[in-house]
């Protein structure tokens, strides 16, 4: 496994994160600690988790492994608050009541990186950072990670943390993928740097070496070949109502094409070939992975080390039709 470091932490993060958006029912958590398991022999020791994941229950059987593992101290855990709900919340005591929220769920002391789950642009950043350094002060958590934000507000938020002292954001958590966004496939915020549309945010993320960890890589499924033209036309409802809005675009079709034909010359699978995308442009990027069983864990370790070159992305980005192989 490949390890890095974020400011805060003095643990290091691994290349690829677990997600548990998935561990949602309290009677499966035997299938879930074989899945933290296999994450955790495997070398992944940073967990993907939300206030709002399962009500809850993601939160628990995580913390429930570790203190049945024995093992706190090896894992960076990670959790989401200030999601909305009837009403846009991200104002001070928003983050206070979820954070803690989350702490006495699980028994925990402190959270390794504690992200902002959403943001609010009528909230100024001044509030948020304020609070949430309080909370660093207090030892609840060690690092601020912000999810779905636009990158001008991660900037201005750096910027005032900076002027005044204050620790500012460490990591970022967006949308990744070959497929870009065409349309919000939660209704309700999403965050994404794809796309040609959002080159600009990924110079500045690139230049000022903010780690990204990346969510929906694969692009809820559909940089797997599962999803094809045919199947949209001929069986719409097979496919994720959100998915087939946010991605199911012929722009996003031709990407496909162009990833499956470098997959079967390079001899590996498709969603193979989306990890390593996301993995070989400038940005510093960690995907979340919601390996479900091991095989789905092997197939994407052997991504590890697998990089794609600038015109292969370039190709498969349509932003050439110079073919490179």
């Amino acid at each position: 496994m490949e390890y890095n470091r974020i400011k805060g932490l003095e643990k290091p993060i691994s290349r690829f994160v677990l997600g548990t958006m998935t561990f949602r029912e309290p009677d499966k958590f035997d299938e879930y600690f074989a899945m933290l398991d296999n994450a955790l022999a495997n070398g992944i020791n940073t967990i993907d988790s939300a206030r709002g994941y399962g009500r809850g229950n993601s939160e628990r059987a995580i913390v429930q492994w570790m203190k049945e593992r024995g093992n706190r101290e090896q894992v960076v855990f990670t959790t989401k608050g200030c999601h909305h709900s009837f009403r846009d919340r991200c104002h001070d005591f928003d983050i206070s009541v979820d954070l803690i929220d989350s702490l006495c769920r699980t028994g925990l002391d402190y959270v390794d990186i504690f992200y902002m789950h959403r943001d609010d642009p009528k909230v100024p950043v001044k509030e948020i950072i304020d609070n949430l350094n309080w909370h660093i002060q207090e030892g609840r958590i060690k690092a601020i990670g912000v999810a779905n934000w636009q990158i001008e507000r991660v900037r201005e938020a750096n910027e005032y943390a900076e002027a005044n002292g204050l620790v500012g954001i460490s990591v970022i958590e967006e949308h990744y993928s070959i497929a870009e966004q065409l349309a919000d496939p939660f209704n309700r915020g999403s965050g994404t740097l794809s796309g040609p549309k959002y080159a600009e945010q990924r110079k500045w993320v690139a230049e000022n070496h903010m780690p990204v960890t990346s969510y929906s890589t694969l692009s809820g499924g559909f940089v797997t070949g599962r999803i094809t033209r045919e199947l949209l036309a001929e069986n719409p409802d097979a496919i994720e109502e959100g998915v087939r809005r946010a991605y199911c675009h012929e722009v996003n079709f031709k990407r496909l094409d162009r990833t499956a034909e470098l997959a079967a010359y390079k001899g590996i699978s498709i969603p193979q070939v989306g990890l390593a995308y996301a993995m070989s442009g400038e940005m510093d990027v960690y995907p979340i992975i919601g390996a479900a069983n091991a095989e789905e864990m092997k197939s994407s370790l052997e991504t590890l080390n697998m990089r794609l070159t600038k015109a292969e992305c370039d190709w498969i980005d349509c932003t050439s039709d110079e073919k490179p192989f």
